[in-house]
């Protein structure tokens, strides 16, 4: 019995100890209680090529980064510039190109004016010429073109042989802006006007025998059949005897024919009466057809040169006077003087 006892002593040891032996690798394994931090400590593997943790704070990082409402969103303009200042900076439009070749660039759709910085703004100068820059106050800087030199002068010859028309408008227009013109007048129209005849003279204005009643020497014009050599004489001496007492002085050697119907025998027909010089035109501005004026002013200003010599009319019938102070300020622009046609 004694060794009976020993023997389940024994058994019950090695089965304990078998027990024991099995139960040993999961008391590696971590219980759920245990488990559960290591995975909300779990982060993901750091980008590549940044030195931070994954365990680095976001604060920090966002704070690292300039904010993006103090990166600008809008680059300046020039129109953007004017708002600023409650003023206008030249008299182009803006995304246009202006009568001095300024090119404007127009103002970003909702940008806001403040804290506006200086800008540039380009125009075209006149080829060979070097733009000159002002800066205003704003620090706007504006780049025009140099002052134009004179590249020679045109005349501006109004003829009056229908009603008084404009005359009385032009010679103002004429006196206000210092320009000096020439007029081709009928003996008729100076009969009627002698007082614009005398203030012609009077402002310095060239004054030219444009013959008696506007009768075509050929007849092309009037269909009238024309005239002989001495009804030639006749037009411009009638003419004279009218327009002489005005001015204090003959017309002659100057004239200019009706509807500037011409031949070849025109020029011996009315040299013996000292009429030498035949006044003709290079630029006509149509004004007599009744075209409107702005084709007016875009005709003439098209074909402006030095030497060019205008025709207009004074009558009612032509807009030529509507045109006129355009006119004037555009062949200026365009480098151009005025002088009497007796001066070319």
């Amino acid at each position: 019995m004694r060794w009976l006892g020993i023997a389940l002593l024994i058994a019950v040891g090695v089965a304990v100890f078998a027990a024991r032996t099995v139960k040993l690798p999961r008391s590696a394994e971590p219980s759920v209680s245990e488990a559960t931090p290591l995975v909300l400590v779990a982060t993901p593997k750091p980008p590549a090529g940044r030195g931070e943790q994954a365990t680095a704070q976001p604060t920090a990082r966002a704070t690292a980064q300039p904010a993006a409402a103090a990166r600008p969103t809008t680059v300046p303009t020039r129109a953007t510039v004017a708002a600023a200042t409650s003023r206008p900076l030249g008299n182009a439009t803006p995304g246009v190109v202006g009568g001095s070749g300024t090119v404007v660039g127009a103002a970003t759709p909702g940008a806001s004016t403040s804290g506006v910085t200086p800008t540039i703004v380009a125009t075209v100068a006149t080829p060979g010429q070097t733009p000159t820059a002002t800066q205003n106050p704003m620090g706007v800087i504006n780049v025009a073109p140099a002052t134009r030199g004179v590249r020679g002068e045109v005349a501006l010859t109004f003829d009056a042989g229908a009603d008084r028309g404009y005359a009385e408008d032009i010679l103002d227009l004429l006196q206000t802006e210092h320009v000096v013109a020439s007029f081709g007048i009928t003996g008729v129209w100076a009969r009627a006007n002698p007082d614009l005849v005398r203030r012609m003279a009077a402002d310095g204005h060239f004054i030219f025998n444009h013959t008696l009643d506007h009768r075509s020497f050929t007849g092309v014009s009037d269909r009238l059949g024309g005239l002989s050599a001495v009804r030639r004489r006749a037009e411009l001496d009638d003419a004279d005897a009218i327009i002489a007492p005005l001015l204090g002085h003959t017309t002659r050697p100057w004239y200019r024919l009706p509807y500037g119907d011409d031949d070849a025998q025109v020029t011996a027909d009315v040299a013996p009466d000292g009429y030498s010089h035949k006044l003709s035109w290079t630029v006509d501005s149509l004004g007599w057809r009744g075209v409107p004026s702005a084709d007016i002013l875009a005709r003439c200003l098209k074909l402006a040169a030095p030497g060019a010599v205008y025709v207009f009319h004074v009558g009612r019938a032509s807009q030529d006077v509507i045109a006129l102070p355009q006119l004037i300020h555009g062949l200026r622009d365009a480098g151009l003087g005025f002088q009497r046609a007796d001066q070319g």
